[in-house]
């Protein structure tokens, strides 16, 4: 009978042997230095017994040592185990990483593209996080329980087409796929508690306080602390540097592969190439995370030379092949060249269009208990508590009456207030009208019909803040300019909190808000609940913010 045909996938899972190899070989770190440091402290005992009796034989391997041995095994498994317990819960904490938001149109998207990555994978499920930074970078996680993460930053998913984005999530499926993802997540968790011990151990330093000189007996042990601490600070310096050496061994060759599969899934080279090159001449993540996290990620966070170079230096000290060859490779596969993707980035940047305050144009007049209120723009519809589908409405200057059903933009807003967010209702804090959901930059966010006044959660300003769907007049570019100049010029007695005899009310606890400045880089005049954290913005505030958010990137 013949045999069964292998997919690629197929193969990739027979590699899942070579991770007990690994992590075998990484055991053997905690056996030599503790086993080193054992001997000397041995030879030691050795010299001083020498002056009583000096022909005794002195032998490394012994009892003894088999014992120091054996405890070093106890304590690298108890390591490993401690290391493989919750790696992925503390890698996304310490990364900040979030559920997506479904109710974020972006959110939504990335979504639906890791479904289809996991349909094209053969139904392997995936968790997806998302990084709230402006970053652009992409990542993949798994332990041995069989939790599998992919994940990308809010950077990202803000400039990448769908096609791009695909493309990145396949690469990280692959790195799943194979279990190359396995073991850079178990290697990255390994050391990174010899890093966090290191950290430790230098605060603890810091904190030591000065001693008198009467102080004889204290300072001495502390003295005495010290040198004792000598062998832990070289096992552990050691270790870092020889699991920073494995750790990097082990990155390099896997992102061709990751590449190549993910190229075999979407079919879709160029997409690809255009994703690594867009992450690679943009911010991706320096200082956001540690440098033990880079194998995780599909570029390096941290820009290093070393990384663009091929030498056996290179090769043992970087975490990523070189950009260029990567993308060489990709390109060739679709008999393209990297100008070719230049030009096609510069046709995609469209650029911004100065966008006025969008007014509506028809203003209706609303039967209620037969008399006509109004005139409301449709927006202002919206807040009214009594209008339904069947509410007649009158165009104002006119004598056409139809049913609010029947105008298609609300016909939408009766069908999204079944949602359980438009049962959520809050009141303007001047105008004590109810406040409308709005889509804004892909997300929502609460609207003053009468006022245009805007409430956001302060966890969603970061991402409006990466993403550029909105143009601004020029107006608000004049008002952002100023604002600008005027936050760099000195102010010696400069206080971001203002005060104001009436403050407002926050539209969810009901409590006084904060009139302040956003920050002291942005002198935008804002109104924030310390306790429920939303910030309420007047009419164009939000948008010159924006605005001088990206001015500053800009340079």
């Amino acid at each position: 009978m013949p045999a069964a045909h292998k997919t690629f996938w197929d193969i990739e899972k027979e590699k899942t042997w070579r991770i007990y190899f690994v992590f075998a070989f990484l055991l053997l770190f905690y056996f030599v230095p503790i086993f080193a440091i054992w001997v000397v402290i041995k030879f030691i005992i050795h010299i001083k017994q020498a002056v009583y009796h000096p022909h005794s034989p002195f032998n490394i391997f012994g009892l003894d040592t088999f014992f120091v041995l054996f405890f070093a095994a106890v304590v690298s498994a108890c390591h490993w185990y401690y290391s493989n317990k919750n790696v992925v819960g503390r890698i996304l904490k310490l990364l900040g990483a979030k559920h997506p938001d479904k109710n974020d149109r972006y959110h939504y998207i990335f979504e639906n593209v890791v479904d289809e990555i996991e349909t094209a994978a053969g139904g392997l499920k995936v968790e997806r996080y998302i990084i709230p930074v402006g970053a652009m970078n992409a990542f993949a996680l798994s332990d041995f329980r069989g939790r599998n993460i992919v994940g990308v930053t809010e950077g990202l998913l803000s400039r990448f087409d769908r096609q791009e984005l695909q493309a990145v999530m396949a690469h990280e499926m692959a790195h799943i796929v194979s279990k190359d993802c396995l073991q850079t997540t178990i290697v990255c968790s390994l050391f990174d508690i010899y890093s966090e011990a290191l950290a430790q151990f230098n605060r603890s330093l810091i904190k030591i306080e000065p001693f008198s000189v009467f102080e004889k007996r204290r300072e001495s042990n502390v003295m005495t602390a010290g040198v004792a601490s000598l062998p832990v600070i070289f096992l552990l310096f050691v270790t870092t540097i020889l699991g920073q050496l494995l750790k990097m061994f082990i990155s390099r060759e896997k992102e061709y592969r990751a590449d190549a599969a993910a190229v075999r899934l979407t079919r879709n080279p160029l997409s690809l190439a255009r994703a690594l090159y867009k992450i690679g001449v943009h911010w991706r993540g320096a200082g956001y995370g540690g440098e033990y996290l880079a194998p995780i990620f599909i570029l390096r966070p941290e820009f290093n030379q070393l990384d663009e170079e091929e030498n056996v230096f290179a090769t043992l000290f970087s975490t990523h092949p070189p950009l260029i060859k990567r993308l060489q490779v990709i390109l060739d596969m679709a008999h393209s060249d990297l100008a070719q993707i230049c030009r096609e980035l510069r046709k995609r940047e469209s650029p911004q269009v100065d966008v006025g305050p969008r007014e509506i144009s028809l203003r209706f007049l609303a039967e209620l208990d037969d008399h006509w209120e109004g005139p409301f723009t449709i927006v202002q519809l919206q807040s009214l508590d009594w209008l339904k589908p069947t509410t007649k409405l009158r165009i104002e200057n006119s004598n056409e009456i139809l049913p609010a059903g029947e105008i298609p933009a609300l016909n939408r807003f009766f069908h999204d207030r079944n949602e359980p967010i438009w049962k959520i209702r809050r009141l303007c804090p001047d105008c004590r009208e109810w406040l409308v959901l709005q889509e804004y930059e892909g997300l929502y966010v609460w609207r003053c019909a009468f006022c245009n006044g805007i409430m956001v959660e302060e966890d969603k300003l970061s991402r409006i803040f990466v993403r550029r769907e909105k143009g601004f007049s020029e107006k608000i570019r004049h008002t952002a300019e100023t604002l600008r100049r005027n936050a760099k010029k000195k102010h010696p007695h400069f206080n971001i909190i203002l005060k104001t005899p009436h403050p407002r009310p926050c539209p969810k606890c009901g409590k006084d808000m904060v009139h302040k400045f956003y920050s002291y880089a942005y002198h935008v005049v804002v109104d924030e609940c310390p306790v429920c954290k939303l910030i309420w913005f007047d009419v164009d505030e939000l948008e010159i913010l924006q605005c001088l958010i990206e001015m500053e990137e800009g340079n």
